[in-house]
């Protein structure tokens, strides 16, 4: 398992490069932090500080979300991070730490 936590996650002064996004279509699944019932979705694009999906509700800015992420060579990404947009149905999360558990 591999573990990571943004030391700038709380930071909201810091500039960021924009991260190189990769166009990958996988199942996904969120909640929002603290309740149990998982959505079921899917990515748009994922790059090294965030994901793009389609959320099947409206989510708000800094709303604090719970992802799991299925990878195909079966891997997980178990990720927690915070909405910084959403356009339409696409909802933009700034990942703040996560975990990579193989199967």
């Amino acid at each position: 398992m591999i573990e990571w936590k943004d030391p700038m996650a709380h930071s909201a002064h810091v500039p960021v490069d924009r991260a190189q996004r990769f166009a990958l279509i996988i199942p996904l699944h969120y909640r929002r932090k603290g309740l149990s019932h998982w959505q079921d979705s899917r990515t748009i694009n994922i790059s090294r500080t965030g994901v793009l999906f389609q959320a099947d509700e409206k989510l708000t800015e800094n709303s604090i979300l719970d992802i799991q992420i299925k990878f195909p060579k079966r891997a997980t990404l178990a990720c927690q991070g915070a909405v910084v947009r959403t356009e339409g149905t696409a909802c933009a999360v700034r990942i703040h730490r996560f975990s990579l558990n193989k199967e």
